[in-house]
Parts: C-alpha cells; structure tokens; sequence
C-alpha cells in the first residue's frame, strides 16, 4: 500500500516562517498600535463634521469599494472619507476563510460585506440597493474587467448607481486583440504590424513611411533563422537584402515597425469621455528630469485625452495604455513621435495610477453631469517603473533546486517584505490616523491564512493519495 503524499516541507516552512515572523513582531507592532491609536482617534471623526459644516453645499455620496483588503482599494476608502464621504467596503473572496481582511477594519468604512466570487454579480446589486450606493469603484483582482462589465450593464440597468468600469463593449475591446483595430479607425497612431506576403508589399511599406524602422522574420521561424532591421542605409542595399529573402503566400513574414527611445505606460481615469487623472510611467529611471521629457508627457496627455474622447461619452473606467516612443528623422529636422501599443484594464491599473499620488476624488465625481471638472486643469505626473532586482539571478538555475537555499531564498524574500516595510514605513496599509488595517493584516488576517492554506494543502495531497 503505498503512502499517502504529504505536503512539501519547503512549502510548510514557507507558512511557518510567515506566521512565526508576525509573532515575532507582535510586542513591537502592538506598542506602535497603542500610541498611533491614541494620536489619531479623537481628532478624526471630529475632522468629518466640521469638513461637512463648513461646507453648506457639500452633499456627500455613498461610495461602495470592491477589493478593500487592497492597499489601493483602502488609499481609495481613505480618500472618500477624508472628503466626508460614506464610504462601504467589499472584499471579493474565493476562499473559505471566515476572517475579514486589514482593510475591512479601516474606520474609514461604515459597512463592510463579503461578496462570495460565484455570487459576484448578484451580490453587487444586492449591496448597492441595500446600502443606496451612489458609486461602485471596482479594485478587487479577483473580478476580471469582463466580470465588472457585465455587472455595470445590470447595476445601471436597475439602479441609480453610477459604476467607475466600462461597459460590455469597451471592456472586450480593451482586453483582447481588437484594440488596435479600434485605435486605428479612430486616426490614432498604432505601432505598426504587418503580415506580408510578397517583396512587393515590403518595398510600398517601406517607400510609405520612410523615416519608420522596421524588424522583419518569418511568420513561422526556425531555430537558423534571425530578424532582419529594413531599411539598409541606401535604397541599394535595402532592395539586396530584400532580394534575397523568398517571400511567398505560403511562407508570410511578419514587418513591425520598431522603437528607438524606449516605452512608456499611461495610467488613466477616464470619466464620460473626459481624462480625469493620468501618469505617466517611464522605463527609464533616468528620465522626467528635463524639459523635453516635461513636453514629451504633455504630447502623451494630448494623445490620451484624444483617445478618451474619441471611446465616446460612455467611456468610464481605469485604463493602462502601453506607447511606444520613436525618433524620426527627416532632411532638416528629428521629432519625437508617440505609437500606441496595447493596452490593459482592471483593478491593476487602479494600483499603478494610485501609486505616490493623491487620489481624484473630484475625477470620480465627475460621473455626475452636476460635477464637471475642467480636464485643462489635470496635469499628467510622471514616475518611472520600479525594477525589482531578481536576486536568484545571481546564482546558477541549477543551485535552487537545492531545498536548503531555496529555503534560505524564501526567508529573504520574506523578511524583507515584512521587516523592511515595518523599519522604513513603507506599508502601504498603514497610516498614522488609521492604524488598525496594518496591524489586523500582519498579526490576524496573513497568519489565519496561512494556517489556512497550510491546512488546504496537506488536505488536498492526501486525498490525491488515496
């Protein structure tokens, strides 16, 4: 008979380093608790009231946010009810596990509710009509675009609820290969990608565009065979290269135009067809300190602005557009020009936009007619990317399948996405005025979860043993 599989030591190690760390740093965590708490709780209610009295025309809204246990879901609660707001919170769950997130403890929140990810449309609705909702914004991972679409469609449909997310059409547009047909009817500039299928059809795209440049390979490569760039420095050279290059219906290659300065990602809220919040990302850590990259995230604004206006009126939600930057040349001068590339949507742009930036809650408000905002006055912030350093590189592949260093890997990568985030106050859950979601995540919610999985997991290999 043989032995029923037990789970991986490696992977039990991984949640007992988890949860022995957290107990670790309980005494310390609970006297920072104590003090931060007694600093921030009687001033902040008091602030509420008489931001409201202050104001006779404030009239605030009921803010539902999915995906509180986020750290840019909470930033978002945060935000609303600084302003005043009532502001409920969701956490979509597909787990079993009874214990309620950080961020679902925040003192921002009025209400809280679990919404299961089978139910997730119906729940939705349900909470929006219980709680008379005036606006969802969507940040939970756990619901794709398409999900949160579809839920738009039935909350509009039946509610006076105003959804931050696009609707059915956008939403399928933005998320699969049909955005760039869409860009380009639209007389946007689209990195260019062509399928040819004769010499011919190379030499007019190249004759077209002659200050583009290009990369061509076959449709279908072999392990020999390697891109070629077009044009060559003389039309001579461009058409002995393509002479020798057999190009046939049968055998297609593929011409895509290139980038010679690099990408950028524009982070977007877009409300009613309005850019109501954008960053620019740059690859580059060493660029937004000049002037010309000032100019360069003013033309990106332009484009974007462009863009939401020509998606249509209906057009709200958070959008990721990925540019290419190009250089070209001509007989006196060299320009900068912008190429759209791709794009994404989800809760994950919510994250990038939110990133080192206040959040737009005038933006938001926007989706009401009553509550325009002049999109002359949104200035595009710029923030280069973050590359992590991938640690394990630096030692040879074939030393982590070694269980000893793979554990001595997992006890860094731990630590320092626990005790750096504690020493240098980089927890994005905590703040001064709301502690409780930082602590209530470290010492309550990670170690349940983690008891949890472990438990899971042990279950799950012993039945594949039977």
């Amino acid at each position: 008979m043989a032995a029923k599989p037990t789970l991986p030591w490696s992977h039990a190690c991984w949640h007992v380093l988890r949860i022995g760390l957290s107990f670790s740093l309980i005494l310390l965590d609970n006297t920072i608790l104590f003090f931060t708490a007694l600093l921030a709780y009687f001033p902040y209610l008091p602030y509420l009231r008489l931001r409201q009295k202050r104001n006779v025309r404030f009239y605030p809204k009921t803010i539902l946010i999915t995906g509180i246990g986020t750290p840019h879901g909470l930033k978002l609660a945060r935000a609303w009810a600084a302003e005043g707001h009532r502001v409920i919170g969701a956490d979509v769950t597909d787990l079993d596990l009874p214990i309620r997130s950080g961020g679902s403890m925040s003192k921002a929140l009025v209400a809280f509710y679990r919404i299961p990810k089978d139910h997730y449309i119906s729940r939705i609705l349900d909470v929006i009509n219980r709680e008379k909702v005036d606006i969802w914004i969507p940040c939970s991972p756990k619901a794709t675009s398409i999900e949160d679409a579809t839920a738009r469609q039935m909350v509009e449909s039946r509610t006076g609820c105003k959804c931050i997310t696009f609707d059915e059409n956008l939403a399928i547009c933005f998320a699969g290969e049909s955005f760039t047909k869409f860009v380009t009817e639209r007389g946007l500039p689209v990195l260019e990608y062509h399928r040819v299928q004769s010499r011919d059809s190379v030499h007019k795209i190249l004759h077209r565009s002659p200050s583009k440049s290009y990369r061509i390979s076959r449709a279908t490569p072999t392990a020999n065979d390697r891109a070629l760039l077009l044009p060559r420095r003389t039309i001579s050279k461009t058409y002995t290269c393509l002479s020798e290059i057999q190009i046939t219906q049968e055998r297609p290659w593929i011409l895509q135009q290139q980038f010679r300065l690099g990408e950028v990602f524009a982070d977007l809220l877009i409300v009613r067809g309005q850019v109501q919040a954008i960053k620019v990302r740059l690859s580059d850590a060493g660029w937004g300190s000049s002037r010309l990259d000032q100019a360069l995230s003013a033309a990106i604004q332009t484009l974007m602005q462009s863009l939401a206006t020509k998606c249509g009126t209906r057009s709200t939600g958070h959008l990721t557009v990925r540019l290419m930057i190009d250089e070209e040349f001509d007989a006196h001068s060299v320009r900068h020009s912008i190429y759209i590339a791709g794009c994404s949507s989800g809760a994950k742009v919510i994250e990038n936009l939110l990133h080192d930036i206040p959040c737009p809650v005038a933006g938001y408000l926007s989706v009401f007619p009553s509550n325009p905002v002049d999109s002359g006055s949104i200035t595009a912030s710029l923030s280069s990317t973050p590359k992590k350093f991938p640690r394990a590189a630096i030692l040879p592949a074939a030393f982590l399948h070694f269980s000893l260093l793979h554990f001595v890997l997992t006890l860094v990568e731990v630590a320092e996405s626990e005790l750096v985030r504690l020493l240098f106050w980089k927890d994005p859950l905590f703040t001064p005025l709301d502690p409780l979601p930082w602590w209530w995540e470290v010492h309550i919610y990670r170690p349940l979860r983690e008891v949890w999985m472990m438990v899971k997991q042990t279950r799950e290999a012993g039945l594949k043993g039977l």
